[in-house]
C-alpha cells in the first residue's frame, strides 16, 4: 500500500498550514505519537476532517459510528483489548467479509485479527478515533454487564435491606453507567407518594426509565453526600458536584436539589470532561451556510454572539468555531462555567465565585494578557455585557452566548442589559441563534405521504414524500437517534448597523434582514425535514406551531 503522509495532504487540502505542521512535528519529537493524533489533540484539525480526508485518500467509505448498530454476536468473537490496541470496531458480517470501522490505516494485522475471529477478510470503513474508542469501551462493557438488569437487582437488594447496611454507592454508579449507555445529559430523581421515579433527558427529550420502591429514597442522601451537599438540610434547595470516571471518560456530575411535598427532588447533569474534537460541519450547518459561519469566526475584532435557550448547544458551537480559528497564531483566553471541552492551544479558565472570579472580572484580567480572542461563557448581567462590549471595541474578538429566542432578539436583550445602541452597532459582527432537533433513526427510517396539515405547516403544498422513524431497539423505540442543529445566521451589515444605531424597533429590523435574504431557523428546519434528517413532529416540538 502506498505510504500516506497525512501532514502533507492536510496542507494540500488547506486544513492546516506549514507552520502548524511544523509545530505538531516539534511536539511529536517529545510525545512520540502519530502526527494525526497530535494534530487532532492540539485542535489544529478535527477528527471528522482527518477521518473523511483519510477515507477519500484511500478510496474507502466514511462512517459515523454513533449512527450504526453493531452485531452483538459478532462482538463476542473479538477481544476488547485487541480492538483498543488496533483501534478497530467490528460492525457486522457480510456474505464474505467482516465489516470493520477503524481510524487507522488498513494493515496486515487487522486482516489477521479478522481472519482469526471470523474466518473472513475485513471490509474497512473509516471513522473518527474518539468514536471508535468510545464504541469499543461502551459496547464491550454493556455486552458483559446488562446494566438494566443489574440496576433492578440492586434496587431490590436496597429495598429489602431493612437494616440499611448495604451502601447505595454501587447503585448510584450503575445508574450513571445506564445514563451513559442511553446518552443522557440529565438524570431526574423524583420522589413520589408510592416510590421514586427516575427519568432521563435523552437527545433533549425527557424519557421515563424506572420506578423504584420508596425504600430507595435513601439514595438521595447518598448522592448529596457524594456531591458535598449538606445532608442535614432538607428544607432549602442546594447545589453540589463531584467527578467520576465512567468507561474511560471523566465526567463532572452537577447535582441540584429542590424540596417537594414528597421529599427532595434531584437533578444530576453529566458533563463529559473530554478533549475537543469538534467541527462545524458535524454539528449540522448546511454546506451552503459553511462560508457564512466560518467567516463569522474569522473576524479580527468585534463580538460574535451565540443565542438560544439552555441546552441548545451554544457552548458546543462556540468551541467548534474556536477550533476553526488559527489557535497557534493567536492568544486565546476563555472564561467558562464549567470547562466542557479541553482545547490545548487555548488558555481556559473556570468561574470561581467563592474566590470572586466571575465573567466580568475575568475579562478585565484578560485585557492585561495580550489577548487576540476572548471567549466569555455567558453574558448574563449588565457588568459582563458592558465589559465584553468594551473588549470588542478595543480591538479584540469576543465570543459569547446570550439567552434569546431569535438572532434578532439579541439586540433588545443587550439593550435590556444596559448597553447603548451605538456600542451595540459598533461591536456586533454576527449573531447565530440555534436549537437542537432530534434526527430520524437510520435503522428504522421510513417514507410516508404527508397529510394536508403537515404540508400547510411546512408551507410545501407540493411535497409528496417525507420521512419518520418507526421505532426500533437501536433508538429505544423513539424513532430518533442523535441531534442536529436548526439555526439562523445574522451577519451585521452596514445597513443593519446604521438602523441599530438609530434605535429602530424590532419589526423594522426584521423587515430589513428578510429583504437581504436572511434565512430563519424555520427555513433551515423545513430544509432538514425535506432532506429526511428530522420530521415535522420534532420541529413542532422544538420550534412550536406559530409558523
Amino acid at each position: 500500500m502506498k505510504k500516506i503522509r497525512i501532514g502533507d495532504i492536510l496542507i494540500q487540502e488547506g486544513f492546516i498550514t506549514q507552520h502548524q505542521l511544523q509545530y505538531a512535528l516539534d511536539v511529536q519529537k517529545v510525545v512520540r505519537q502519530k502526527i494525526g493524533s497530535i494534530l487532532t489533540r492540539l485542535g489544529l484539525v478535527s477528527e471528522y476532517e482527518l477521518a473523511t480526508l483519510l477515507a477519500r485518500q484511500l478510496g474507502l467509505r466514511f462512517v459515523d459510528l454513533y449512527r450504526v448498530e453493531p452485531d452483538l454476536t459478532l462482538l463476542k468473537r473479538f477481544n476488547r483489548n485487541t480492538c483498543l490496541h488496533y483501534k478497530l470496531f467490528p460492525i457486522k458480517l457480510l456474505k464474505d467479509k467482516t465489516l470493520i470501522a477503524t481510524s487507522e490505516l488498513p494493515s496486515r494485522e487487522i486482516e489477521q485479527i479478522c481472519l482469526r475471529a471470523t474466518g473472513y477478510l475485513p471490509k474497512i470503513l473509516i471513522a473518527e478515533e474518539t468514536k471508535v474508542i468510545t464504541s469499543i469501551y461502551n459496547y464491550f462493557y454493556f455486552l458483559e454487564n446488562p446494566i438494566e438488569t443489574i440496576l433492578r437487582r440492586e434496587a431490590e437488594v436496597l429495598a429489602n435491606d431493612t437494616t440499611m447496611t448495604t451502601s447505595p454507592d454501587n447503585f448510584i454508579q450503575n445508574l450513571l453507567l445506564f445514563a451513559v449507555k442511553q446518552r443522557a445529559t440529565d438524570i431526574h430523581i423524583r420522589p413520589m407518594h408510592d416510590g421514586i421515579s427516575i427519568s432521563m433527558r435523552i437527545d433533549g427529550a425527557m424519557e421515563h426509565c424506572f420506578f423504584f420502591p420508596k425504600e430507595l429514597k435513601r439514595i438521595i442522601t447518598a448522592i448529596k453526600l457524594q456531591a458535598g451537599m449538606d445532608i442535614s438540610e432538607q428544607r432549602l434547595p442546594q447545589d453540589g458536584r463531584w467527578s467520576v470516571i465512567l468507561l474511560n471518560k471523566r465526567y463532572e456530575i452537577r447535582a441540584s436539589s429542590i424540596v417537594t411535598p414528597y421529599g427532595e427532588n434531584l437533578v444530576l447533569r453529566l458533563l463529559s470532561q473530554e478533549q475537543a474534537h469538534l467541527s462545524l460541519e458535524v454539528l449540522g450547518f448546511l454546506p451552503e451556510d459553511m462560508p457564512l459561519i466560518k467567516q463569522a469566526f474569522a473576524e479580527p475584532f468585534g463580538i460574535l454572539l451565540l443565542t438560544g435557550p439552555t441546552g441548545s448547544g451554544k457552548s458546543t458551537t462556540l468551541t467548534a468555531g474556536l477550533l476553526s480559528i488559527d489557535l497557534l497564531g493567536k492568544n486565546v483566553l476563555t472564561i467558562e462555567d464549567p470547562i466542557e471541552y479541553v482545547i490545548p492551544l487555548a488558555r481556559q479558565t473556570q468561574v470561581n465565585r467563592a474566590a470572586g472570579y466571575d465573567f466580568a472580572n475575568a475579562i478585565r484580567y484578560f485585557l492585561r494578557h495580550d489577548p487576540d480572542v476572548i471567549l466569555v461563557g455567558e453574558m448574563r448581567d449588565e457588568i459582563t455585557a458592558k465589559t465584553a462590549m468594551t473588549a470588542a471595541n478595543t480591538g479584540h474578538f469576543v465570543l459569547s452566548t446570550l439567552h434569546t429566542n431569535t438572532a434578532l432578539g439579541a439586540i433588545p436583550r443587550l439593550q435590556g442589559l444596559g448597553v447603548d445602541n451605538l456600542t451595540i452597532a459598533e461591536s456586533l459582527v454576527c449573531i447565530v441563534s440555534q436549537r437542537l432537533v432530534r434526527t430520524i433513526c437510520p435503522q428504522c427510517k421510513e417514507e410516508y405521504a404527508p397529510d394536508e396539515e403537515e404540508k400547510k405547516y411546512l408551507k410545501q403544498k407540493d411535497v409528496t414524500t417525507l420521512y419518520r422513524g418507526k421505532g426500533c431497539s437501536f433508538c429505544n423505540y423513539t424513532g430518533y437517534k442523535g441531534r442536529t442543529l436548526v439555526y439562523e445566521i445574522l451577519p451585521v451589515s452596514k445597513k443593519l448597523r446604521s438602523y441599530i444605531e438609530q434605535g429602530e424597533n424590532l419589526y423594522k429590523l426584521e423587515q430589513i434582514i428578510l429583504e437581504s435574504g436572511f434565512k430563519t431557523m424555520f427555513d433551515i428546519a423545513v430544509k432538514k425535514v425535506l432532506l429526511g434528517l428530522t420530521d415535522v413532529k420534532e420541529v413542532k416540538r422544538v420550534l412550536g406551531t406559530r409558523y
